[in-house]
């Protein structure tokens, strides 16, 4: 692990995290914006960063990610009323994953696209807590960059096609009961085709490990809510972009766990 920062002197490593930390907060911010605009039909650039509630515009104090959250203790600045301290975990989760893609990888392709995969993992999870929806669009640029990811590490599409392909078995397999026949065409339930997204990601020959670690992660958050007795289910976006993101970023990790 952090192969890629091994032997770089000290104080250009500390000059690279910092780095990554500030774009870090930078994306994490504007994954906000999608995480509030998205589900409500709002273009993205069709209006300056603005309050949900009041619909005041935001000034640029407002708009240090994390800092200004903080300063504000979670409250718009002109009516007072509470945002979601999700916001502020979405900045601190993308800027942890910045950090930890640039140890990986330094500033390269890899971890270029890793970091996009995990902001839109990163953003969907946010979407349904805040809202309760998983969406299609979200789903569609993992798999975008997830493709653009897998043919850069193995050059070649069979190993991403491959995986995608028994991701969309099982998942099948699994929730064939909830498949709905539209017309012509049969829509997968959503764990179907989240399952379906992360095998694309991880390729085939992580697949399995993928699926490990998709059940666990799901186990123990549900476990979790049982103990401090939330009556709120799991969020099913938060286990598949956790056994996503980590086999995406930490591949020999995966292969050592084969042996």
């Amino acid at each position: 692990m952090f192969d890629a920062v091994e032997g770089i002197k000290f104080g250009y490593v500390l000059c690279g995290i910092i780095w990554a930390i500030a774009l870090g907060f930078a994306a994490g911010n504007y994954a906000c914006s999608l995480v509030h605009r998205l589900p409500r039909g709002r273009l993205l650039l069709d209006k300056k960063p603005y309050c949900g509630n009041c619909g005041t515009l935001l000034e640029v104090r407002d708009l240090f990610p994390v800092v200004s959250a903080l300063m504000l203790r979670h409250r718009c600045r002109y009516c007072k009323t509470p945002f979601p301290v999700s916001h502020t975990w979405t900045e601190i989760l993308v800027g942890l994953l910045f950090v930890l893609g640039f140890l990986e990888y330094n500033f390269s392709e890899q971890m270029l696209l890793i970091v996009t995969i995990g902001v839109f993992l990163i953003t969907l999870a946010a979407i349904q807590a805040n809202e309760g929806m998983i969406m299609g669009k979200i789903i569609l640029c993992i798999i975008i960059f997830g493709t653009l990811y897998r043919t850069l590490e193995d050059h070649t599409i069979y190993n991403f096609f491959l995986g995608g392909l028994n991701g969309l078995v099982l998942g099948a397999l699994i929730w064939r009961k909830q498949i709905k026949p539209v017309g012509h065409i049969f829509i997968l339930p959503d764990p179907a085709v989240l399952m379906t997204t992360g095998a694309l990601c991880v390729g085939a020959k992580a697949l399995p490990w993928f699926l490990v670690l998709y059940a666990s992660f799901y186990a123990v958050d549900w476990i979790i809510r049982k103990l401090f007795h939330v009556l709120k289910p799991p969020l099913i976006t938060v286990s598949f972009g956790l056994a996503t993101i980590l086999p995406v970023l930490y591949p020999k990790l995966i292969l050592v766990m084969h042996f």
